[in-house]
Formats: structure tokens, sequence, C-alpha cells
């Protein structure tokens, strides 16, 4: 049977132990120590007025009220169903767990020195009730059923991933490499507000999302950021969408450029070019982002060549979608020799100049091919050719 704890002298957990209780008190000016590897589990509530080292793990499903100290390098686990409220009195967790679903209300600050494992719930933050997160902090998990809604603050130079987002959407926002002395930045996410992106090399555009980034304490040099695409934004496609900034909602914005592009316009990523250091950062469209649309398959190869590049034929293009793709490259009597409708797979391996049947080489000669995609325009090809094998 659950009983509840109340600690009014000292109590070491050692190793291998493991305690269940209703709730947990750890009175004034006492200690409650767990060394690795040792848990305690309550579903209701711990409240701390003297000091808990943990070493170990601390899985609760009720409320945690820390009033005095908390030190060590354990797990804290908040796995309610229920929402949870979370005082913690502005100290350093090492490693924080979120599961269970349900929200995690912050009532002070915190700051996560090591881990924060994002499994099922939102943590809720505040300016006046941030979670900051430690330099090098590792970040497990985190999507649309795990992240944290509000402010986020981040110390330190490098990279930064941070899992943010609002109550209603999951927009996390990645510094790819953040300069300054010694920063300390917040950066909150905002949705459901659209925002005339308009400016220099920029089409006008209304989008939904956008972030804030405020220095705090050092000296924040900006970085390169990479920004989530929503089906909210409206976007016809991912060409031209470029990140951008501004020191106020109002604009002008600055084009920051496309870098990099992942996925569609309905769940992609866009990384800018140039260093962002304003205080207002989103996405916006440019037509300076015009691909010429074209597939290039060389027109001879051989296994045998000294150049392992030269072993394989592969295609090559920029802008053609995964969907609708396929390839084929036939012998010069129609059959079939080789045939993929993985665009991957075509840009990286290619065909090796095997027989699919034997796993034999096929004998040297020229190989007719056809390519059938779409492009990320939505234009279609069909294009033809010939490969010349050689032994």
């Amino acid at each position: 049977m659950l009983v509840r704890c109340v600690f009014l002298g000292g109590i070491l957990l050692c190793n291998p132990c493991f305690l269940t209780a209703q709730s947990v008190h750890v009175g004034s000016n006492q200690l409650l120590a767990l060394t690795n590897h040792a848990i305690l589990y309550t579903p209701g509530t711990i409240t701390n007025q003297g000091v808990i080292l943990n070493e170990g793990n601390i899985w609760l499903e009720g409320n945690w009220n820390n009033q005095q100290s908390y030190n060590g390098e354990g797990w804290l686990r908040f796995t309610g169903t229920e929402n949870q409220t979370i005082q913690h009195n502005g100290q350093n967790i090492s490693a924080l767990e979120v599961s269970g679903g349900g929200l995690k209300i912050l009532e002070g600050s915190i700051t996560i020195v090591d881990t924060l494992q994002l499994t099922d719930g939102h943590v809720v933050a505040t300016p006046e009730n941030s979670i900051t997160l430690n330099q090098n902090i590792l970040i497990d998990g985190a999507s649309v059923n795990s992240y944290i809604e509000g402010a986020v603050r981040f110390r330190g130079t490098g990279y930064h991933y941070l899992p943010i987002g609002t109550s209603t959407s999951f927009l996390p926002i990645t510094l790819e490499e953040v300069g300054g002395v010694s920063p300390v930045v917040e950066v909150v996410a905002f949705d459901g507000e659209p925002v005339e992106v308009d400016g220099e090399r920029l089409e006008a555009k209304t989008v939904n999302n956008y972030w804030t980034i405020n220095e705090l304490e050092g000296s924040y040099d900006g970085s390169v950021v990479t920004l989530p695409v929503t089906s909210a934004d409206r976007f016809d496609d991912l060409i031209g969408v470029v990140v951008t900034e501004s020191d106020n909602l109002e604009g002008p914005f600055r084009n920051l450029g496309q870098q990099e592009r992942v996925g569609d316009r309905n769940a992609g990523f866009i990384t800018g070019e140039a260093v962002a250091r304003q205080s207002i950062i989103s996405l916006g469209l440019t037509s300076e982002y015009v691909l010429d649309n074209s597939v290039e398959v060389p027109s001879a190869f051989s296994p045998v060549a000294s150049n392992p590049t030269d072993r394989t034929v592969k295609i090559y293009s920029a802008n053609l979608r995964d969907s609708g793709f396929s390839w084929s490259i036939f012998n010069r009597w129609g059959q079939i020799v080789y045939q993929t409708s993985d665009l991957p797979t075509a840009l990286n391996s290619g065909w090796n100049g095997l027989d699919p049947d034997s796993n034999q080489p096929l004998p040297p000669g020229i190989y007719p091919y056809v390519v059938r995609g779409i492009y990320d325009t939505g234009l279609p090809v069909e294009q033809t050719g010939s490969i010349t094998l050689f032994h």
C-alpha cells in the first residue's frame, strides 16, 4: 500500500533501491539523497523544504514543489497523465524527462544542464517563468506531441536546437552557429498572428508564423537559422522560400536567402544563407530562386574504371520531386536491365552495369534509358537517351 513519506531526518537511498510513496515531504534542514540507480516514485506531490541530492531517478505523477535546495546529476521525470506544476526555485536540473501527456506548467524558472527528453506532454513556460537550455545540452525526442510552449533561453555559442512552439503548433528553430561572447538569448515562437513580409528582393507574402530572438546577457552576434515550413503559411512549394529578418513586425524585412531546403510546403525546413541578427525572424518569398529544370545522365561509364565514382551511372538533378519518379534502362531487345522509382537511389547509387537476374556483368554496348518525373515547379519531365557501357 502507498504511504505518505515525511522525512524528518536524513535518508539515503542506495543501489539498488526502489521506494514508492503516495507523496513525499522533505522537512526543513533535512536531506533526501538518492545514489546512482536508486529510484523514488510517487503518484502524488513532492515538496522539498530541505535538501534533495539526486544522483538516481525521481519519478512523479503529481506536482513538484522545490522550495529550498536541489542538486545532483540524476533524472527528474514528470510522467503524469494530468497537468503537473513545476516549482523549482530557479535552480538547475541535470536531466529532465517529460512523458505521460498533459501540460507541465512552470511556476518558477529552471535551467536544464545536460539532457532534456521530450516524449509526450508540453512544458509551458512564460518570460516570467522561463526554461533555459545550457550549452551542449542533449535534446532527445521533441515532436508535435512534446515540446516547449513559450519562452526558451539558451546559453553559449555554437549549435542550438530549440524544440519550441505555441499552444497549437510545434515550431522548432535551429541556430546553426551562434556567435558572440557568453550570450544568453531568449527565443519565442508565435503563430496565428499574420505578418506581411515584404522588402527589397522579396515578394509581398503573408505568413502565419514568426519568432523573436532577444539578447539577455553577454554579446550575441547572430546565427544562420533553420525554420520550419507549415501548411499555415500557404506556400505553393519551397522554391523561393527564404529566411527573413526585421527589427519590427511592420518591416521592412531583409532577405537572408535559402542555403538548403528539406521536405515540402506542408512539413519542411528552410536554412538561410546570411547570418540573422535582428529580433524578428520569419519565412518569406522571393522570385530570385528560379531553378533551371534539368536532368542529366552521363553518356558512358565503366564498372572497372580506376576512379570509383566512374564505376556506376547516376542521375544528376537538383529539383526533381521524389513522388512520380522512375528511371528505366533497357538492352537492345527492349528488356529492362535496371529500374528504380526511388530518387535518392538514382542520385546516390545508380546502376552498376550488372544483370538484375544473374547479378553478372552485362556485355558492353549501348543501353537506352527513360527518365520520368515531376520538377519542383510542377512541370512533368520525360527524358530519353542512351548510355554506353565499357569494360
